[in-house]
């Protein structure tokens, strides 16, 4: 103990100009409508609460195991089934926290049942929440005191998570994914290092595999490999919120764009000393105007229109992640079960419409959505090919205030 605060302190008093020697390289907690807060969990909590799009579709479309409790023992099992039929590999949990709702469902609720044993699993660190307390910050600030909160974290993580038998580990490392690691301002490679030298020096000399969360649409579309050659492994995880591609992507240009983005990444990883390999992102589709005060761009699920389904997104998005993919061959997947923004494969109820729906049309951008019960987990084990397959999963419950609170 007396080592770990030694170690604490160090990080903290490094210059900033000091130089350290780098080691080796998704369930999401909540979501939807802000749920019930303690006073200290900043509003982390999530509740379905009406705040995802299908729930507003005419007729509506709602997740074929309902608007359910991920404390469920029977839905874990069933997420679990779902994810190895997909063909995913490991799940991507999304952590906002230590008072969170996410983090008491994960430690008490998802870890012990059996089932999710037959899994792998990772921390999916949400950055802006957990440093700057605002999912929105536009800045996260790596200050002395934000560095020793990420020490401290990761060192839990390393007493309780890590060393479990189906954490992730890439080269014998354990997988920790940093969130809009984009939006880390100053000099992140000095911070970053001073943070896994720290981790390094409380350990024993182990290290963890830490993926940055880079890419970006456009004209922000500039890697920063000051922070790109602090991480292991890059990937782009918001791009959906990001994009400008409104409506179907045969008439946007999105997949044109796409490729264009992740090879400007992947070539910026490639020119530094050790490489920094890319992790390509794919996703079915977005829609978030239901959970989003922000009228975002909608990306359809299908390539063009019509009243069929008649070639998915997903498929194309799929054919540029194989293209891009480094080494490890590693592909993430947004998302298993993330509803409010519509990214999910999840399977929907069976509305009995095949047809689909473009109504309301306020919601849905007039972009047909079909109700497609279990096609998009047999399309993933379809696309997947031969890489290790993340998926960021979203730990909601059930619109009743959680006990405790």
């Amino acid at each position: 103990m007396e080592i770990r605060k030694r170690c604490l302190v160090a990080a903290v008093s490094l210059a900033v100009t000091a130089a350290v020697l780098m080691g080796g390289i998704l369930l999401l907690p909540g979501c939807g409508a802000t749920g019930p807060t303690d006073g200290t969990d900043l509003g982390r909590n999530r509740n379905w609460a009406g705040a995802y799009l299908r729930v507003h579709l005419v007729p509506e479309q709602k997740p074929q195991l309902g608007e359910y409790s991920s404390r469920s023992q029977e839905v874990i099992q069933q997420h679990v089934e779902w994810a190895q039929q997909a063909s995913i590999d490991f799940f991507a949990v999304s952590w906002r926290g230590m008072g969170s709702y996410g983090h008491t469902s994960l430690v008490d609720h998802v870890l012990p049942e059996s089932s999710f044993n037959t899994i792998q699993w990772c921390i999916l660190y949400e950055t802006p929440t957990v440093i700057e307390g605002d999912p929105g910050a536009s800045t996260i600030n790596l200050t002395m005191a934000a560095r020793d909160t990420l020490i401290r974290h990761l060192l839990d993580f390393h007493d309780n998570f890590f060393s479990r038998s189906n954490y992730l580990h890439i080269d014998g490392r354990p997988v920790i994914i940093l969130r809009q690691s984009r939006r880390i301002a100053g000099e992140p490679w000095i911070a970053l290092n001073a943070v896994r030298q720290a981790y390094m020096d409380s350990t024993g000399g182990g290290s963890y595999y830490m993926v940055g969360d880079e890419a970006m649409w456009g004209a922000l579309a500039i890697p920063n490999t000051n922070r790109i050659r602090a991480m292991n492994a890059i990937t782009g995880i918001d791009l959906g919120v990001m994009s400008q591609h409104d409506g179907y992507p045969q008439g946007t240009g999105f997949i044109n764009d796409l490729t264009t983005m992740w090879q400007a990444y992947s070539a910026a990883g490639q020119v530094l000393e050790p490489p920094v390999p890319l992790v390509p992102m794919v996703w079915p589709g977005f829609n978030d105007r239901a959970s989003s005060q922000i009228q975002h761009p909608v990306i359809a699920r299908e390539v063009t229109s019509g009243t069929e389904q008649n070639g998915r997104t997903y498929g194309q998005m799929w054919i540029v992640a194989n293209e891009q993919v480094g080494d490890p061959a590693i592909v993430l997947l947004n998302s298993f079960n993330a509803w409010q923004q519509d990214t999910q494969i999840e399977p929907v109820a069976d509305n009995s419409n095949g047809l689909g729906t473009t109504l309301p049309a306020t919601m849905t951008g007039r972009a047909r959505y079909f109700p497609y019960q279990e096609s998009f987990v047999e399309d993933t084990a379809i696309y997947k090919g031969n890489v290790l397959l993340g998926a960021i999963y979203e730990i909601w419950y059930d619109n009743k205030p959680p006990s405790g609170y």
